[in-house]
């Protein structure tokens, strides 16, 4: 076992910090977020022994925080959700404007070709896993990821006007 040189990190701390902090940012939102996750990156890892040395150390930093910062966010969604939760009132005009949505995404779901919609459908709608809509399909696993993929694109740019509430 051995430990990262903690005048390597110093070094790289310094030089890097400002860095490191907007790469946070970037994900988190919080300059006070971000901070902390950069500096609890750096106390870990010189608290933490290697089986063997790390290649490249910026990139297993940056990765780190990265890493770091998305658990940040996922757990911060977490928490306001809890905190902010309540109930909507419903109204005619919401009801309505949701039935708008539904409709157009609906009419956008029919209007994809015939294999991107089935695969939607099993997978999306449906629930059923990708080996799954494989075999019902008698298409690979891979086949399915390419028509999931390819028809998330075409929704994304033929309702890209469409906001959800």
């Amino acid at each position: 076992m051995k430990k990262v040189d903690s005048l390597i990190l110093e070094e790289m701390f310094l030089k890097h910090y400002q860095e490191w902090c907007l790469l946070s940012f970037s994900y988190v939102q919080d300059l006070d977020d971000s901070k902390d996750v950069v500096q609890n990156i750096f106390i870990k890892l010189l608290q933490k022994e290697f089986d063997e040395p790390v290649r490249d150390i910026k990139k297993y930093i940056s990765t780190s925080i990265r890493n770091e910062s998305l658990k940040k966010v996922k757990k911060n969604q977490r928490t306001f959700t809890i905190n902010n939760y309540s109930p909507e009132v419903p109204s005619f005009e919401n009801e309505l404007i949701r039935s708008e949505i539904s409709q157009t995404l609906f009419k956008e779901i029919d209007a994809l070709p015939e294999q991107n919609k089935k695969v939607f459908e099993l997978c999306v709608l449906e629930g059923i896993k990708y080996e799954g809509a494989a075999e019902i399909m008698g298409v690979t696993v891979n086949t399915v990821k390419y028509h999931l993929k390819k028809t998330f694109k075409i929704l994304r740019f033929t309702l890209r006007n469409i906001h959800f509430m």
